[in-house]
Formats: C-alpha cells, sequence, structure tokens
C-alpha cells in the first residue's frame, strides 16, 4: 500500500476507535443517570447523546465521500497524472468486408456493447462503459470530450494514420492529501479510449444471439 493511503486508514480506524468510545460512555453516562435519578442531567444526558451520534454520522459521512463519492476532475494536474497513449490499429479481413474493430452487444439484461480491435501483436477487448467509436469528421466524440485531450495530436494521428488508431486517456491519483484519505494514491482514476476508424464501414456488428 502507498504510504499516502494510511492516511485514510488512520481515519478509518479514529472513527472506529470513536465508535467503541461513545458506546462505552453513552453507556456509563445512562447507567449513572438511573442510578442518580436527577430529571435535570437526563435530559443533558440525551442531548450528549445525541451530539456524539451526529459527530460520528458526520465523520463517517465525510469519508464516505472521499473515498467513494468524490467527483473527479481529470482536468486537474494537482490531483490526476495524465498519461496519453497511441497505436495504429490493424485491418482485419472477413468474409464479407474488412475492418478495425468488431461490435459485440449484450442482452436485454446487459445493453454494455463489447469491442475488440487489434494493433500490431496484440488484441484487445474494451466495453462501451470506457470506450467510443470515433468515425465521423472530427476524432473526438461526445462521450470523449469529457477528458482531457490534446486535439492537435488528435489531429496529427488522423493525417499520418490515415484515421485508424487507438488513443488511450489515462488518469492516476497523485499523492495529496484528499487522496491519500480517500486511500486512492497510486490507483487508476480512470482509463477511457477512442478507438478511430475512417467511417462506419470498417466495423464488424456480431448479432446478439437469441435465447430460447
Amino acid at each position: 500500500m502507498n504510504l499516502w493511503n494510511l492516511i485514510g486508514l488512520f481515519a478509518w480506524l479514529l472513527i472506529v476507535i470513536y465508535l467503541v468510545f461513545i458506546v462505552m460512555n453513552i453507556r456509563a453516562r445512562h447507567i449513572k443517570m438511573i442510578v442518580s435519578g436527577n430529571q435535570k442531567r437526563s435530559g443533558q444526558t440525551v442531548l450528549l447523546d445525541i451530539v456524539e451520534v451526529v459527530v460520528l454520522l458526520a465523520a463517517i459521512w465525510g469519508m464516505a465521500w472521499v473515498t467513494w463519492l468524490r467527483p473527479v476532475d481529470y482536468g486537474n494536474k494537482q490531483e490526476i497524472s495524465v498519461k496519453h497513449r497511441y497505436a495504429n490499429l490493424v485491418l482485419q479481413t472477413g468474409s464479407d468486408h474488412s475492418y478495425y474493430v468488431t461490435v459485440h452487444s449484450g442482452n436485454g439484461k446487459d445493453p454494455v456493447r463489447y469491442f475488440t480491435y487489434w494493433t500490431e501483436g496484440a488484441k484487445y477487448q474494451i466495453t462501451s462503459r470506457n470506450a467510443t467509436i470515433a468515425d465521423g469528421p472530427e476524432p473526438l466524440t461526445i462521450a470523449a470530450s469529457a477528458y482531457p485531450w490534446s486535439k492537435k495530436t488528435l489531429t496529427k494521428m488522423d493525417k499520418i494514420t490515415e484515421r485508424a488508431y487507438v488513443a488511450t486517456f489515462s488518469g492516476t491519483y497523485k499523492p495529496t492529501f484528499l487522496n491519500g484519505l480517500g486511500m486512492h494514491v497510486g490507483h487508476n482514476a480512470q482509463r477511457f479510449s477512442i478507438l478511430r476508424i475512417p467511417n462506419e464501414t470498417f466495423v464488424r456488428i456480431d448479432p446478439v444471439k437469441d435465447e430460447d
């Protein structure tokens, strides 16, 4: 584990310790209240109980937010380390036409599409959750525009590859206090690919099998 992520581990440990403390503390106060029978003190005891529980819930919510719910700003270079990789697509020869990408769609219960593509010496499969096919005049699609790209580099790749390449964005959490508190440092924040092809005819769509 990255040492920065120990910040988050320590914070969760403190919450557990605080939980044990308030359980014992509330129990002790209520026993004392019952023994003394002081009605005025009982109101103060219940109020203190509420305050301690609210603090606990606020701490749990804060840690849950920073660990799982905090939105990622992929353009924030202070928080995210960004890399872009590019590779030429390799044309595949089919019985009816040649293609760069095959698309297989899931059934009704799994509507995600699966993209398969080839680069030199390798075959990859990726889903529509983290990839898009760009077959129009511009390499940047609506889905891909959510991430930082160099339009100049994409335009250059269009020219030197004749619009047949894969561009991959990857973001990694940097060592910062908030990233450490969320135990994200060194982990992958997102990976997204643009499958660039000349036009839609260079896609082979595999039919969905009918269920019995």
